[in-house]
């Protein structure tokens, strides 16, 4: 052998291997916190922060008689509403409702109570904006 390596383009000695380096990996990892921060609107959260203090300082005017009567007289609201288990459920809505939700929105209980609930609230709170229209 002359000593010449024809494999390498005719070089004397052998080509110089070069070292890699290792991959820079760059580690992801999902907040779930941030998916539900990123839904959240400022301008939303502050009505509904202004509504709760609303309903909260004008409760004399919107909790009355007719809609005590309408949860006593509505079986499935009044049995949950006397269950201290459901009420601490329903407490965690009032609370932390995204994390709530996640627990209890398959319970199908949950959800006819909320159902049933929201209705009855909606249909108080329309009578009521009625009677306010009818006596302007």
């Amino acid at each position: 052998s002359s000593g010449i390596n024809a494999e390498y383009g005719g070089g004397l000695s052998s080509p110089q291997k070069e070292e890699k380096k290792p991959a820079k990996i760059t580690e992801l990892k999902a907040n779930p916190q941030a998916k539900v921060d990123g839904l959240k609107l400022k301008e939303v959260q502050n009505k509904m922060d202004e509504a709760n203090k609303f309903l909260s300082d004008n409760s004399n005017e919107w909790l009355s008689d007719d809609l005590l009567r309408g949860i006593t007289s509505n079986d499935k609201i009044n049995s949950k509403l006397n269950n201290p288990q459901f009420m601490a459920a329903f407490a965690e809505f009032q609370s932390n409702p995204e994390q709530a939700a996640r627990k209890y929105g398959d319970n199908s209980e949950m959800k006819e109570f909320i159902q049933e609930f929201s209705g009855l609230m909606g249909s108080h709170f329309t009578q009521l904006a009625d009677k306010q229209a009818a006596n302007k």
